[in-house]
């Protein structure tokens, strides 16, 4: 029992402070990105919902204010039948939605001019601390977002000298005056504006309203037209709170009043200090829910600095993220800051499902399911089909922000992905009898555009790349049909519904075409599609089947690994445009030298990361946050094909160990490496399934307490366990 306790302790979650202070982001000189149309380099802070993208230099503070709802909304007026015509109709245009900036909020503090600039992008506590020092003043700044509450909050202390400061609030772009559906003006003690993305007179128009308070110092409020303005004066020894609410009318119908309600309670005694308190607990927790140690702090950093650009952008119940997030410093964000259904919205979700952070994905699914009635018409208007087809860009609500497809037939399959991690990670049947209808619809079609011919189920006039003009059987989509087939099968098993159905799947399994393969210097690999593009040299195109898809890993039989193994060898796209989230996974699912994704995903933290601990490679924005977390969790941890495996693709020389990742069937497990043997193995589960490991000691009998009932295994391949749910069972190898 000795041993047990102290495996026990080993499992659990601590953070040490100290390791921290390495994994701020430091930033020694202003943003050189903001505003900007594509990724910023500035200051980040959000709480899932609100953005806030810090610019300026001391003398002029800039809080860039974004919020994940805030979209234009094209359709507002017409009738659904009138949307449909439109949409049908528009070849490929963009339709107008996209998102679009709330505003900012300015400290303009001459004094600060040309002092020395120091912000701290502390992610322990989701908070960033500017210093700035001038030759008669010294001001110090801590900003957070509270993580339960729309409200930004400006700790401002004046450590030596005499401020002057004007503070402003401005709506819509910083750099016009030229903005509509926008009110504002001040009252005895705030000032606000109120902003709508479309036309004020139309009911469904999504509306914000931001309020902004000042507690510590009178401050003189000023309407200005444009904008709305405070004066505040501070002397040495001062300490002001500056809160900003920012609420829309999906909050909250009455979302002005709810604004003025939280500036107003949290205005009051001692209630900032419960804010800040319950803000750094939800970050404790965050951080607590998993754990890794791999000996690299380069590694370590960038991993869980990619955590806090997710944690920060996604939140359960909340419109899920676009392209750069709810980082929006623009009107015009480039392809309209959409869902790019072709990786980019699927890609920042990723680390959330084995990081045991799913619950931060309850709303990835409700732009699919929202879509839903528009896909079918799409697919039967423009193909001829059952089923759902879908664009590359949408938007929140339903949205769809353009009518390209781009040749390609497999956004729906691949937008299906995420649901299908979310469910085997959790086996939560409620979210799978949410979604089966969207499943169901990407099945219907793929049952229908599929052809058969010579006993095969073949795949005509689907792009793999963007307007590439494919002919026959691109690999992603092969890919994507075998995982949504063999998911349909086994969620119609779970949930005990379209029986009469399987045998249409087990058919289309069992003949649907194979990879298409091509010789490249001496090696069997991947080819793209069996007619049409062959190679590509900016994409991963040739082993998304492997991840996220899924369908090939360590299980596969030995030809089908070998070709996956030798076409990562022959891609080499450790550095690439798109590839970052797909291809480091992609190497460790089929064992690729753990040395070389160690060492080249060091490489990409080094020289592509920016001073706000993002990476970025030009795709997009926030997708690279997943490539760290995914690739990292897969080297340590296996079980997509249903069987666990400990540290399956890991360096025998060095020291490793996680607590609490998740793996497919509802466990969380913990287990530490060193001198070249697993130590022990803990596993909860969460719904009682049966638990399959690969042995990490095959060699040996292996020890097993279920809730402290010891039981000894004999030596072999795999230890399969039957559990309740609630049990935790403790392996170690029998001395």
């Amino acid at each position: 029992m000795e041993k047990i306790e102290r495996i026990l302790r080993d499992a659990e979650i601590h953070l040490c402070e100290e390791q921290w202070e390495d994994r701020k982001g430091i930033f020694l000189k202003p943003s050189e990105r903001i505003p900007t149309e594509t990724w910023t380099d500035a200051p980040l802070l959000g709480n899932g919902d609100v953005g806030i993208a810090i610019g300026g230099g001391p003398e002029e503070q800039t809080f860039y204010i974004g919020k994940g709802d805030f979209w234009v909304q094209p359709y507002l007026g017409e009738t659904a039948e009138q949307r449909v015509d439109r949409l049908l109709n528009d070849q490929g245009r963009r339709t107008g939605a996209r998102m679009i900036t709330v505003g900012q909020l300015s400290l303009s503090i001459p004094d600060l001019n040309k002092a020395k600039y120091r912000q701290e992008q502390d992610i322990l506590n989701a908070e960033v601390k500017g210093f700035f020092r001038g030759e008669q003043v010294e001001v110090n700044l801590c900003s957070w977002v509270a993580a339960d509450s729309n409200m930004l909050v400006n700790e401002l202390e004046c450590v030596r000298g005499k401020l002057d400061i004007l503070m402003k609030l401005h709506a819509g772009e910083k750099t016009t005056n030229e903005v509509f559906n926008y009110e504002n003006g001040v009252d005895d003690d705030s000032m606000w504006f109120r902003y709508a993305t479309n036309s004020t007179n139309v009911p469904e128009t999504r509306r914000v309203a931001v309020v902004n308070s000042v507690l510590g110092r009178k401050a003189n409020y000023q309407w200005n037209f444009h904008d709305v303005e405070a004066q505040i004066s501070m002397v040495s020894g001062d300490r002001i709170v500056i809160l900003t609410a920012i609420v829309s009318n999906r909050d909250k119908k009455i979302y002005f009043n709810a604004a003025r309600n939280l500036v107003e309670t949290y205005g009051q005694k001692d209630r900032i200090v419960t804010l800040k308190r319950d803000h750094r607990n939800w970050w404790r927790r965050f951080w607590t829910a998993s754990h890794i140690e791999i000996g690299d702090p380069v590694l370590e950093k960038y991993y869980y600095a990619s955590y806090y650009i997710i944690g920060s952008c996604i939140r359960a119940g909340k419109t899920p993220p676009g392209l750069f997030g709810n980082w929006i410093t623009t009107d015009r964000p480039a392809w309209t800051g959409s869902y790019t259904m072709n990786y980019n919205y699927e890609a920042p979700f990723w680390g959330l499902y084995a990081g045991n952070r799913v619950d931060l994905a309850e709303s990835y699914c409700e732009p699919l399911l929202a879509f839903l009635p528009l896909g079918k018409k799409f697919a039967r208007e423009k193909l001829n089909c059952r089923g759902i087809y879908m664009p590359v860009e949408l938007g929140a609500d339903g949205m769809v922000c353009s009518m390209f497809f781009h040749g390609q037939k497999s956004n729906a399959a691949f937008a299906a992905v995420n649901l299908l991690m979310h469910i085997y990670h959790t086996y939560d049947m409620d979210y799978a009898r949410k979604v089966y209808p969207f499943l169901m619809e990407v099945g219907n079609f793929w049952e229908d555009y599929l052809v058969f011919e010579n006993n095969c189920y073949v795949i005509y006039n689907d792009d793999i790349h963007e307007r590439s003009k494919d002919k026959k059987n691109p690999i992603l989509s092969l890919g994507f049909i075998r995982m949504i087939f063999m998911a349909l099968l086994d969620l119609s098993v779970e949930l005990k519904c379209d029986e009469r159905r399987r045998e249409k799947w087990r058919h289309i399994l069992d003949h649907l075409s194979p990879y298409p393969i091509l010789e490249r210097n001496g090696k069997t690999v991947f080819r793209l599609t069996e007619e049409g593009m062959d190679w590509n040299h900016r994409n991963s195109l040739a082993v998304q089947h492997v991840f996220p898809a899924g369908v090939i890993g360590l299980d596969s039989p030995s030809e089908l690994l070998t070709i996956a193994w030798d076409t990562v060898d022959e891609m080499q796209r450790w550095s690439d445009f798109n590839a970052f989230p797909t291809y480091y996974a992609a190497a460790a699912r089929v064992g690729y030298d753990p040395r070389v994704i160690l060492d080249r995903l060091r490489t990409e933290c080094k020289e592509r990361s920016l001073e706000n601990l993002s990476i970025h490679h030009g795709g997009g924005g926030i997708e690279d946050a997943s490539a760290v977390p995914v690739c990292l969790q897969e080297m340590l941890l296996q079980s997509h094909q249903k069987t666990i495996r400990l540290f399956p693709v890991w360096p025998d020389d060095q020291p490793a160990s996680f607590r609490k990742l998740r793996a497919v069937g509802a466990f969380l497990v913990s287990s530490a490496y060193s001198e070249g043997s697993v130590k022990y193995v803990l596993v909860e589960s969460e719904k009682g399934r049966t638990c399959r490991i690969q042995n990490p000691w095959p060699e040996e009998r292996v020890v097993v307490y279920c809730n402290h009932y010891k039981e000894v295994q004999v030596p072999g391949e795999y230890i399969e366990l039957e559990t309740k749910a609630g049990d935790q069972l403790v392996l170690f190898k029998d001395d």
